[in-house]
């Protein structure tokens, strides 16, 4: 309807101007005969023409141009908004017909943005869930090309996300364990899991849960992989087995020496004084041994238990004067030894500790500097300031240790020298106990240590 309108008036506008022609014209051919004379009304009559059909024409120039440029103008902005400049708008024309077309023109760019921002609000928010879960998530489609993956599972599966769009799974992941878990996906009618090992930098554990990919209109159109990486559970679960089975064994050794001696005290057959001793003394040795582990693991699950619940009491205290009484406690070992033990802290030297906890920690250090020295050497304990932190050291001129043992040294019943372990009295539990020690006082603990130069163990805790 507002198009014949708009031909209408064009029409109109055009027959008006004709007519207004044709009858100057007219009126001018009129003129021309009563004025002049007879040989000269025709080259009038022409020129007359010829000036009414010029003042025809630049009148209907100028009405098509009074019409046409509205027109461009709005195909100019619909070219703009075509070009994704959605906040272009057309200024209303003085027609009624064409202002109706620019404010219908101008309310389809208003909601095209509207939707387009909408559409990119939602976009933005979904791609910032994916970015923010710890889960990986994989979308393949089913021809097992990859339609999307969060940043999660790029970095569990070693993958560039921007690279990986697109390229089968197949080529993007060589694992085929991942491969027979995505077409057992595919294939199935319900959910899936599974475990996989990822073999890179280091080796990870994933836990794989799968379903199928479906579409608005619930077309299956691919895959949905959520990938956990349970690294950690494995190891945990692998410390746990390995922790049942070194107290199976240390308690194992014991108990076997002791089950011996009193069968061979059980023997009615008269023994020998000096043998009678000698297995009482074997089973004092096996007992006093049993009881240092069964204490050293009660204090090792109380300290995590206290730690892990910010049950340790920190005060401020003088590190010098912990480090003095764990010498004094030490010095009786020391001399027997020959060893020359010296301690150096001044007296500003202060932190938040908790006093028997510490003393206990250094004690364990130093308890193993004495019995892996030699007789005649020195060992200092120093503590001192750097920065934020305060250095807690003990330094022995021992054999050392060597490099591949240093990573594992702090591990729960490893030991460099077992059998030199075992005839010294350690349980393997001491420098455990020393590492959930500083833990707990939200420090560390290292070790610095070459073979035949000796080894320096560092407790270093926060100032505040």
């Amino acid at each position: 309807m507002r198009r014949k309108k708009i031909m209408w008036r064009i029409y109109t506008a055009f027959l008006v101007s004709a007519m207004t022609a044709f009858a100057a014209m007219a009126w001018y051919a009129t003129l021309s005969l009563r004025w002049f004379h007879q040989d000269q009304v025709v080259p009038h009559i022409v020129l007359g023409w010829l000036i009414v059909a010029s003042l025809f024409a630049v009148v209907t120039w100028l009405l098509s141009r009074r019409i046409s440029r509205p027109l461009e103008d709005m195909r100019r902005v619909a070219e703009r908004i075509a070009c994704g400049d959605l906040e272009a708008r057309v200024a209303r024309p003085d027609s009624e017909e064409l202002g109706d077309l620019a404010r219908t023109l101008n309310q389809m760019a208003a909601q095209l943005g509207e939707r387009l921002s909408t559409i990119t609000r939602q976009r933005n928010e979904q791609e910032a869930v994916l970015a923010s879960m710890v889960e990986g998530v994989l979308a393949v489609d089913r021809d097992e090309r990859i339609l999307h993956l969060n940043h999660a599972a790029a970095r569990l599966l070693d993958l560039a996300p921007e690279q990986a769009r697109g390229r089968s799974i197949q080529e993007a992941v060589r694992n085929r364990d991942l491969q027979a878990f995505i077409d057992a996906t595919l294939a199935g009618t319900g959910p899936a899991e599974g475990e996989i090992v990822i073999y890179g930098n280091e080796e990870r554990f994933l836990q794989l849960h799968g379903t199928a990919l479906t579409d608005i209109a619930g077309y299956n159109i691919g895959a949905l992989i959520v990938l956990n990486d349970i690294t950690r559970l494995k190891r945990l679960e692998t410390v746990r087995r390995d922790f049942v089975a070194n107290v199976s064994h240390e308690l194992k050794t014991p108990i076997t020496a002791l089950k011996g001696c009193v069968e061979t005290l059980s023997d009615t057959r008269p023994m020998d004084p000096v043998e009678h001793s000698r297995f009482l003394a074997m089973m004092t040795r096996q007992v006093a041994r049993m009881e240092a582990l069964v204490e050293d693991l009660l204090s090792l699950s109380r300290i995590e238990f206290d730690a892990e619940h910010k049950c340790v009491a920190l005060d401020p205290g003088a590190i010098g004067d912990v480090l003095q009484r764990v010498a004094h406690a030490y010095a009786t070992a020391a001399a027997a030894k020959s060893i020359s033990l010296a301690v150096e802290c001044p007296t500003e030297v202060t932190a938040p500790i908790n006093a028997a906890l510490l003393e206990q920690a250094v004690g364990n250090l130093l308890d193993n500097a004495i019995k892996f020295s030699a007789n005649g050497t020195q060992i200092l304990v120093s503590g001192r300031l750097t920065g934020n932190d305060v250095e807690i050291q003990v330094t022995d001129q021992g054999p050392g240790i060597e490099k591949k043992h240093l990573s594992r040294l702090f591990e729960r019943f490893y030991r460099v020298d077992q059998a030199r372990s075992r005839a010294l009295g350690g349980t393997g539990l001491g420098l455990a106990i020393v590492k959930h020690i500083a833990l707990a006082h939200r420090g560390t603990v290292t070790v610095a240590s070459e073979p035949g130069q000796g080894s320096t163990f560092t407790i270093r805790i926060p100032r505040s």
